[in-house]
């Protein structure tokens, strides 16, 4: 626990420290464009072909008993949510960033 309280930590002091980058989104702005088509690309072709992956190993794991498999499910399906909502964190950091 202690270490998933570091990463969170970790995690959101270097989003605060990237405050001037998001500052300079526009319209026009470079870092407005690569985060929305880094976002597509992650929603679209990456996401979906690793989530798959991941369901496919944990439904073998399953299969041969692995203790492990339910936790590693969990994981797989945190990691999809994750992915699969990166367009509406991406959103809503841009409204954050509009209040800079």
């Amino acid at each position: 626990m202690k270490r998933v309280k570091t990463n969170v930590l970790a995690g959101l002091g270097v989003m605060l420290m990237s405050a001037p980058a998001w500052a300079a989104y526009g319209n026009e702005g470079q870092v407005g464009s690569f985060l929305d088509s880094s976002a597509n690309w992650m929603v679209t072709i990456l996401g979906p072909g690793i989530f798959v992956i991941g369901v496919i190993m944990v439904g073998i794991s399953l299969a041969m008993g692995d203790q492990d498999a339910m936790r590693k499910g969990g994981y797989v399906i945190g990691g999809g949510t994750l992915i699969f909502l990166s367009q509406a964190v991406v959103a809503l950091l841009k409204r954050l960033a509009g209040g800079f």
